[in-house]
């Protein structure tokens, strides 16, 4: 079967998100299909404008040229519920649904995913996409009820995100300095402020640790040189990491932080579980269905300080504890999240569209 699967850079040097990172997983392992993929995202390295204008508008050419190319492949359109791409996605899924293309969209979270209110135009336009008779594919059983009773869609499926389940882990040994890591997109609605004010508390009450943060920073943020002026040799950034170093990242964490403010199911949080750094994060989006709080994890409020600092404070002091949370959080992975499983399912929803 050919599949045009629509999704930023997979490259995750070039662009660093959870929908490149799903699309990736998916065109890796998915032998039974033949995928060609339309890059539509916007690059780490891009700025916006007139120039990102233009751009959109030869992808757009580029999008009704493949299209044309392919007649017969389904289409596996990824689309995260944020403003822009909202927009964005509707114009390009229009065209595919003119010609009366076979298209599965898959929904990634967003600012509009669980928000209260959703601006009236964005509502209208999200409210006719989801009376398609396309498939939509969600995170969780959670974002399927959302989406269920906010646009009553025809044919909704929960498929959560998968990872590639790693079988010769071998972690370092343990030593009195708690590694605390954050792998991602380094902005404020991730919680940096609230992660930076907790870290300036453990360093005054003279708890032993080592903030290790990879990822890209928006434009106009400076938390990188804010964690690095307070935190001193306490914090490590690592910039955008793939490959081998980011398996060596991932597998020197004891704890995963992710104090965000909204998210759908984030792949670094199970990345990171999969490697048994005990999540300690928000319980927003599709989180809860994965993270339980003291069985394979620990959950922390939205927006607090405190909530952070507690959570470190306990996994530091009580090692059983941690040691506990970790190899839950990795049987997890395993036992919830198998590669075959998620492709058998994927490839069934390609067959409905």
């Amino acid at each position: 079967m050919d599949v045009i699967i629509v999704s930023p850079n997979l490259d995750p040097t070039i662009s660093l998100g959870g929908v490149s990172a799903v699309s990736s997983f998916i065109v890796n392992n998915n032998k039974d299909c033949h995928y060609i993929h339309f890059e539509l995202g916007k690059r780490d390295s891009e700025s916006g404008g007139l120039k990102r204008l233009l751009g959109l508008w030869n992808s757009l050419k580029a999008w009704k040229s493949l299209l044309h190319s392919h007649p017969n492949a389904v289409i596996h359109y990824n689309f995260p519920l944020s403003p822009g791409a909202i927009i964005r996605d509707f114009f390009f899924m229009k065209v595919a649904r003119k010609q009366r293309r076979r298209m599965v969209v898959h929904v990634h979270g967003g600012v509009y995913m669980n928000s209260s209110h959703i601006p009236f135009v964005l509502y209208k336009v999200l409210k006719h996409i989801f009376h398609w008779d396309a498939p939509f594919i969600v995170l969780s059983e959670h974002e399927k009820e959302v989406i269920s009773l906010r646009f009553s869609p025809q044919n909704v499926y929960s498929l959560p995100n998968c990872v590639e389940l790693n079988s010769d882990i071998t972690k370092p040994g343990k030593t009195q300095v708690l590694t605390i890591g954050y792998l991602g997109r380094i902005t404020e609605a991730k919680g940096m402020r609230e992660l930076l004010e907790a870290c300036k508390v453990l360093l005054i009450k003279g708890i032993p640790f080592k903030l290790k943060i990879a990822g890209v920073e928006d434009k106009g943020e400076s938390y990188v040189s804010a964690f690095t002026s307070h935190l001193g040799n306490c914090f490590e950034y690592d910039g955008v990491i793939s490959g081998n170093t980011k398996k060596e990242f991932l597998n020197s964490l004891d704890v995963f932080v992710l104090p965000s403010y909204f998210e759908g199911l984030p792949v670094s949080l199970l990345e990171s579980m999969s490697y048994g750094a005990v999540p300690v994060v928000t319980p927003v989006g599709s989180i809860p269905e994965v993270v339980k709080d003291g069985v394979n994890g620990l959950l922390i409020e939205v927006h607090s300080t405190e909530s952070i600092v507690n959570a470190i404070i306990r996994l530091q002091e009580q090692n059983s504890l941690r040691a506990q949370l970790s190899e839950a959080a990795k049987i997890t992975i395993e036992e919830q999240f198998n590669p075959k499983e998620y492709i058998e399912k994927l490839n069934m929803i390609y067959q409905l569209a």
